[in-house]
């Protein structure tokens, strides 16, 4: 009791006009709630949490905004670049809310849609559901030199080992300087883009990579994304179009192509057109 009794004296002893103000102020601001993943994966608290998220982040946002219904690309940005115009800072918090098997940009989705329900994470459930459809969203990031959304993974259950067998074949028959690439050095379980690049160049190989590799991928690869309408968003890069829609919909089987392969799985690269 003392001792407390001391801290209160120090305390009053504290000029005011002393303390950083813009320190205070950053310090209180409130960046997270006792909030778990099953609380998004309902409808029970979606007010309460919409209400949390303007309140504490956006006290400028009308929530009256908010979409019904089906997305679209358009609708989404438009909303997404108001928070973000409104506080950047805390809209980088939303986009990277920490919920358990939730990935980047879905608790965003949970706040502007008011009919979308999260999965939960586990490998069954969609990503999100939207009046009871499932949509499968997928944070990735768009490369402007390549005009094309990439850095991001298929599903484990696509069959891909005889993909990535004939490609390792591929690249094996690759003249050496070539397929070592600048480090000196080949990677085991993949295929980067130099190495495809020196398939390419060559035609016999070029016509194989296109015939057993670059073809079965995109029938794969057009069935797994295809299932369910996707959602891709921009995780990181480019960094004035973190969070933003790439892409709300389906995705033509021709416009999916092989990015990479590493670490024995191969990542696609999907071109629909520029990022604006």
């Amino acid at each position: 009791m003392k001792r407390f009794s001391t801290h209160l004296k120090e305390m009053a002893m504290i000029n005011a006009a002393d303390l950083d103000a813009e320190f205070l102020s950053r310090a209180q601001k409130v960046t997270s709630f006792n909030l778990g993943s099953s609380d998004f994966t309902t409808l029970k608290y979606k007010s309460e949490i919409q209400y949390l998220f303007r309140t504490h982040f956006f006290k400028k946002f009308d929530l009256n905004k908010t979409i019904k219904g089906v997305p679209t690309r358009e609708g989404l940005n438009k909303l997404i670049r108001q928070l973000k115009s409104l506080d950047k800072t805390r809209f980088n918090y939303l986009h990277e809310y920490p919920l358990k098997g939730v990935g980047p940009g879905e608790a965003t989705l949970f706040f502007l849609l008011d009919d979308a329900a999260l999965g939960g994470g586990s490998a069954s459930a969609a990503d999100i559901n939207i009046n009871g459809k499932a949509y499968e969203v997928k944070a990735g990031n768009y490369n402007a030199k390549q005009a094309a959304y990439k850095d991001f993974k298929l599903g484990g259950t696509v069959p891909l080992e005889k993909l990535v067998s004939a490609a390792f074949s591929l690249r094996n028959e690759v003249d050496p300087d070539l397929r070592m690439g600048k480090a000196g050095k080949a990677e085991k379980n993949g295929v980067n883009g130099q190495q495809i690049e020196a398939i390419m160049k060559n035609p016999r190989l070029a016509a194989r990579w296109e015939r057993e590799v670059e073809r079965p991928y995109g029938k794969l690869a057009s069935g797994y994304l295809n299932k369910n309408p996707l959602i891709l968003m921009i995780n990181t890069t480019p960094a004035k179009f973190k969070g933003e829609i790439y892409h709300v919909g389906k995705v033509p089987e021709n416009k999916i192509r092989v990015d990479v392969i590493t670490q024995g799985t191969i990542k696609p690269k999907i071109a629909l057109g520029p990022m604006s």
